[in-house]
Order: structure tokens, then sequence, then C-alpha cells
């Protein structure tokens, strides 16, 4: 909630991660304890819907959180329009938990937003999903798609087989996920249970945004998953301004929240650029997605881990998307091969997102 204040990412920066762990989790488990006995309540219900709850939804500054969320939403409500879409923010979890208790009744269904958070790194999220999940066991949970990253540590290994317990431990939860090499992690636990599908934000489809495009834009991560150097990001600048003379310099990470009401707006701003633009540079998951939705030609470097590279997988039919090293050679070749490029536009099966609504 609080990462896009610079106080508190040096902070995170240099405390070890042990600790940074230890801390996230007595800081949830004491609001666990103070919102049991100060609950707040979850606004207008009404009782005469059937009600699909998404939990865990973006409050804070990820746009491609909250293109997962927008998506996600938008897929129920085009699917369910008679149904009652409630959305809880993740800083409102454990806020409305015990008011959430009293009011789902056995027939609701709990979807929880996917992502890249079933792991270490986001912790806070982690701790979140497993008590929802211990707490609303008699109801359908279906979490969208989502990747799994552990580390290949002793603590790592043993967190995995903790989340896995959990997830196993409850009848009627059904994972999505968006990646080979977590949905082979995860198959091993959950069996019959666990589904292979891409990004929730692909569902969107081609946002068909008609706009002069003149230039490129760099989005290029700042952040404890970014792995490339100031002087490699100064090469990529460079080499892209060989070939373009307007450069926007963005990222998909704003240095303020964002709340519910200004959620699509601040979407269609970054949407609005990149479809303003005649090609992206990212190592983004999301602005390669932004830029595959928006059908935008896009160079894409890998990270440190599988996530990128999973969702790449389903976007590699499209030949305006180039995943390529971060070398100055091969970007330079890439670009001039994009540029050659005549009829780009997006397309993905949208049979993918059909196992989510027959399961609801």
């Amino acid at each position: 909630m609080w990462n896009h204040v610079k106080l508190i990412q040096e902070l995170k920066s240099i405390l070890p991660f042990g600790l940074k762990l230890l801390i996230i989790r007595i800081l949830v488990a004491a609001q666990y304890i103070f919102y049991a006995i100060f609950p707040q309540k979850v606004e207008a219900v009404d009782q005469s819907k059937r009600k699909i709850y998404v939990l865990l939804s973006t409050d804070y500054s990820n746009l491609g959180d909250h293109a997962m969320t927008y998506a996600h939403i938008k897929l129920l409500k085009e699917n369910y329009p008679e149904a009652q879409i409630i959305e809880v923010l993740v800083s409102d979890t454990l806020k409305k938990i015990k008011d959430l208790q009293s009011i789902i009744g056995p027939e609701d269904v709990l979807t929880l937003k996917g992502g890249g958070n079933i792991g270490l790194e986001y912790f806070r999220e982690e701790l979140y999903r497993r008590i929802l999940i211990k707490k609303f066991n008699k109801n359908k949970i279906i979490l969208f798609p989502q990747t799994v990253y552990f580390p290949d540590t002793n603590k790592g290994k043993r967190e995995f087989k903790n989340t896995m317990t959990i997830f196993n431990s409850h009848p009627q939860f059904y994972t999505f996920i968006r990646d080979k090499i977590s949905f082979d992690l995860v198959k091993k636990y959950l069996g019959e249970r666990v589904f292979l599908i891409p990004d929730i934000a692909m569902s969107l489809g081609d946002l068909e945004i008609k706009m002069e495009r003149k230039g490129a834009t760099i989005c290029l991560r700042d952040d404890k998953e970014g792995v490339y150097t100031k002087k490699q990001k100064e090469m990529i600048i460079s080499s892209t301004k060989k070939h373009y003379e307007k450069i926007n310099i963005t990222d998909t990470i704003t240095n303020y929240p964002i709340s519910i009401e200004q959620r699509e707006n601040e979407l269609y701003k970054i949407w609005n650029l990149f479809s303003a633009s005649e090609l992206i540079i990212t190592d983004r998951l999301h602005g390669m997605i932004f830029a595959a939705i928006t059908s935008t030609p896009c160079v894409v470097f890998g990270t440190y881990n599988h996530k990128l590279i999973g969702q790449y997988k389903w976007l590699e039919h499209l030949d305006y998307i180039r995943f390529t090293k971060c070398d100055e050679s091969e970007i330079n070749t890439a670009i001039k091969e994009l540029q050659d490029i005549k009829n780009v536009h997006f397309n993905i099966d949208s049979k993918y997102y059909k196992k989510i609504t027959e399961l609801i």
C-alpha cells in the first residue's frame, strides 16, 4: 500500500529479507487481532442478489495489477449481469473480514485477484490469501491467473509447502496459473483443480485505441524485480534514439496510489500513451501485455524469474512482440525488424477464460 513512498522503498531495500518477512507477519497478526475487535462494514450488500466477491483487489500504484483487477471485474460483469459484484480492496481485507464472515452465504463465490504474488516477495498478499482460504472453507474460491515463485532456500521451500497445504485443504479451491513452470509445481498438489491460462489482462482483447503514432516509449523496472544496471538502461535509451527522435520514458508503477475511482482513467492514460507510440521497449510483464492489447510493436527483455517469459509464451504467435537479450546489437536488429511489420493486431483465443465462468 505504501510502496509509492520513497522512504518506505529505502527502508525495505536495506532490511534483511528474513527480518522483512518477520515484520510483515507481526503486522498482519496485529491487524487481524485489532480488526477482529473493531471490524469495518462491507458497504451496500444487496441480499436479494447472488453475490460474487472480488477479494484482494488492487488499491496501490501498480497499473499492471490495476489492469488485472479491471479485467477481472469486467469478465464477471459481462458474464453475470444479474449478480452483485462486490470488490474488497487488499488493504481492507483484514478490516472487513469479520463482517464478510457474517454476510457471505454458502452459495456466494469468492474470487481472488491474480498476479505474481504467490511467494515471499509480496508476503502480505500471501498471508492475506492464506487467511481467506482458511476462513471461507465452505465457499467456492477461485484464484485468478497467478505466477508462483518461491526462492530455492530452506525458507522458500518451507513456505511453498505451507501454501500448497492450505490450497489443498480447501475442498472447493480452484487455481488458475498463468505459466507452465508454476502450473507444474502446483499441479502436484492440486491435481484437477488447477488450470493453465494467460494473464487475465489479456482477456481485454484488442483495445482498438486509434491514435497517431510517433516515437518510442521505454518502460523499464526500477524496483526489486529489476535486473538491469544504469549503464544498460542508458544503452537501451541511446540505441532507441538511433531510430526515433521522440522518446517517452514511463513505468507501470506510479509515484502515487490509485483509487478504484481513478483506476480506469489511469489505465487509459498509459494505454493511450502506448497506442500513440510506434514502439515499446520494456522489461515489465504488463508493459509487454499493454503493448500487445494496444497492438503496438514491442521489444521485451527478460527478468530474473519465469514471470515474464511465462506470459511471453502466450504472445509469441504475435510477430510484433519480440523477446530479446539486453544487447545493443540485438536491440537494433529487433527494432529494424519491427519497423518492417505492417499489419499489427492483437488476438488471443477467448476460450482460455471460459473455464473461469464455468466454475463460477
